[in-house]
């Protein structure tokens, strides 16, 4: 069946797990019951609730009052505040003005489980995951309120059989329970308020409330309602009641020096026209909770964050490609960083300008000591040569003068040269530097083929023409050592973080989009409780990726580790729940997926080129060096490097810096997150 997606429903004292469908014919005459007789019979009651949004009046004075064992229908178009009135009653919005009562006691007071296992929510999407089974979701929301296994599959099994389900191993899609409304509400234990801007489908409702910009308008039976009225229909009665509700504006607006009606009459407008619970009254009374229940209200339940974990582990387990994807990301990455940066460059043409003839001579012997598998060698003329480089067909030019072989022989054996015999001598090189890198390596293999140019003629005396600078074995690292090498301890940290990142605030968002979180929260799961669960799932993606990760950059891509594993995965295991907790404050302050994830690449790149990761941060100027050293993974690189390269541990300032760095960031994500979600719930 089509599900309709405008029903916001709240049941008090009861949870209801599945959006309802409005059938006429389903309904039956036998909702009617007595009006109650006293204030104990009204399980909400609302006195002068007003809320806002800034400037924007949402609810303005507005009372209601619902009986015990009625299904009341909250009536009225879109944007006249349905929805803010019933996150007020179930607790998740706080009110800017008035009093609320459900079952005795103010929303969210200590002990009280509202919100919690005393009401439950339907909001006004179908608001349930659909990689849910039907029994994955009645498990799911029997954790949340503390049911034990057996009460659960004693629940699951009645509704199954009362609603006419499927299997419970089906899919949830669109599955609808009034009749179980109706059945509830006949013990007088439950009430249920259902809202919706469809008004003809409340004609059988117990009560009706009839809203309009923030406003109650009227509040009764369908019938007294119409009857009031001398309407046939309810949507018929809620148009006059508009009508008269312009007027009396109309009248108050037109003239501040004139007496209004509802003055001399006594009534007041702040009261729905028609009424027939209790008037607001003034005195409200005290509610007291001792500090153990005050400590039990605001202390996370395990109970809470092992269901919020289970539920995520579930989505995962129906989702294996999405779950893949998430493994198999950083490990493509690395991959292509290993692969793709600080190699050797491949295939560089360059220009050859050689004025000797002779086989047998210096230049040529030379210029076969140089690496061929890097540098393609293009023999020329000297104009042909330079006009190619102009050109840009080469990236450097190679010249050796006609009497070279005599010249360096000359410079060998003689202690006196003249400047012309050291200048003919001599290789001249021009480059085009245009890209630094590949120059580099061109100087680089240049000296090299000297070098063995020089070992291979001279053999024992190849020292006297060296160069006056001898580089002895390296303290760390290697004399091989390349630029991937320096590279990858950032990479590792910085893909770990931002993957983190993305994936949290994405899902955290969808949720909260969708609804999800809203029942959850009615449910009396809290803001910390939602951020801890989120937290340790999303540990068990990291380690997998982090696993992954080790095995490619230390057994695939052999690179060096000389200090302790154990310390390297801590270190990246803390950067990532590092990464989820800024994930997390980015999702609490953003309610759209495109605006968080336009966050989160908007200070990738600056933090990826001011934390050293790509670059030395002695390179960066000063003012930004010290912007530098307060961005999280800065210090954290610096110290996987030591611990990798150096071998060093926990007693060097340097690595300890880092692992404290990481937990003073971590701790202020999680923080800053926390507030910024109880602000906004």
């Amino acid at each position: 069946m089509a599900a309709r997606r405008d029903d916001d429903t709240v049941g008090a004292a009861e949870c209801t797990e599945m959006e309802p469908r409005l059938k006429e014919d389903t309904m039956t005459a036998d909702l009617e019951a007595s009006l109650p007789s006293g204030p104990e019979d009204y399980a909400i009651r609302c006195r002068d609730v007003c809320r806002s949004y800034g400037k924007l009046k949402v609810l303005t004075s507005l009372n209601m009052a619902v009986q015990q064992g009625h299904i009341y229908g909250l009536l009225g178009p879109s944007g006249c505040g349905k929805t803010t009135l019933l996150k007020c009653i179930v607790g998740t919005l706080k009110i800017s003005k008035g009093h609320i009562t459900v079952l005795g006691k103010p929303p969210a007071f200590p002990g009280h489980n509202v919100p919690g296992r005393k009401v439950g929510y339907m909001p006004q999407d179908l608001a349930l995951y659909n990689e849910f089974t039907i029994s994955d979701t009645l498990s799911f929301f029997g954790r949340i309120h503390g049911l034990t296994s057996k009460e659960t599959q004693a629940r699951m099994d009645f509704l199954v059989e009362f609603l006419h389900l499927p299997q419970k191993n089906s899919l949830v899609r669109n599955l609808r329970i009034w009749q179980h409304l109706v059945e509830i509400v006949k013990t007088g234990k439950v009430s249920v308020i259902i809202t919706t801007h469809y008004i003809e489908e409340a004609r059988q409702a117990n009560m009706v409330g009839l809203m309009r910009n923030g406003r109650l308008l009227a509040e009764g039976p369908p019938d007294a309602v119409m009857k009031q009225h001398s309407a046939t229909t309810l949507e018929r009665a809620f148009l006059q009641l508009c009508e008269t509700s312009d007027q009396v504006e109309s009248k108050r607006e037109s003239s501040s020096l004139e007496i209004s009606p509802s003055f001399l009459s006594g009534k007041d407008e702040s009261q729905p026209i028609l009424s027939v619970g209790p008037a607001a009254s003034d005195d409200i009374p005290i509610y007291s909770a001792d500090w153990k229940v005050r400590a039990r209200h605001v202390l996370p339940k395990w109970r809470n964050i092992a269901a919020l974990m289970i539920k995520t582990l579930v989505r995962m387990k129906r989702m294996p490609g999405s779950l893949c994807f998430q493994f198999l990301l950083p490990v493509i990455q690395i991959s292509l960083i290993c692969l793709c940066v600080g190699g050797d460059p491949e295939g560089i043409h360059i220009a050859v300008v050689n004025n000797e003839s002779s086989a047998s001579s210096y230049s040529n012997a030379l210029l076969s000591f140089l690496d061929n598998s890097s540098v393609t060698q293009v023999a020329l003329s000297h104009s042909e040569a330079f006009e190619g480089i102009y050109n840009g067909e080469y990236w450097g030019v190679v010249g050796f003068g006609k009497n070279f072989t005599s010249y360096l022989t000359k410079r060998m054996i003689q202690r006196q040269v003249s400047r012309e015999v050291v200048d003919g001598g001599s290789v001249h090189v021009w480059l085009d530097l245009t890209n630094r890198q590949i120059a580099l390596m061109l100087q680089k293999k240049l000296h090299q083929a000297f070098q063995a140019f020089v070992d291979n003629k001279l053999s024992s005396m190849a020292y006297m023409v060296a160069l006056p600078i001898k580089f002895e074995e390296p303290i760390y690292g290697h004399m091989n050592t390349d630029f991937t090498t320096f590279v990858t301890p950032g990479a590792v940290l910085s893909i770990t973080f931002y993957l983190a990142v993305g994936l949290t605030a994405l899902s955290f968002v969808l949720e909260r989009k969708e609804g999800l979180l809203d029942r959850c929260w009615v449910a009396g799961v809290s803001s910390l409780e939602t951020l801890l669960a989120h937290l340790f799932s999303q540990l068990f993606v990291i380690s997998v990726q982090i696993i992954l990760l080790l095995l490619f950059i230390l057994l695939v891509f052999k690179m060096p580790n000389e200090g302790s594993l154990a310390l390297v995965v801590v270190l990246i295991v803390l950067q990532g729940v590092t990464g989820i907790s800024f994930g997390l404050v980015i999702s609490s302050a953003i309610d759209d997926e495109q605006n968080a994830n336009q966050a989160a690449l908007g200070i990738f790149y600056p933090n990826l080129i001011l934390s050293g990761i790509i670059w030395p941060v002695e390179c960066i100027p000063y003012p930004l060096r010290y912007l530098s050293l307060a961005l999280p993974q800065t210090y954290a690189s610096e110290s996987l490097r030591c611990i990798m390269y150096r071998g060093w541990g926990l007693s060097r300032m340097m690595v300890w810096r880092g692992f404290a760095v990481t937990l003073g960031w971590n701790t202020f994500f999680l923080i800053l997150a926390t507030v910024i979600l109880k602000l906004r719930t």
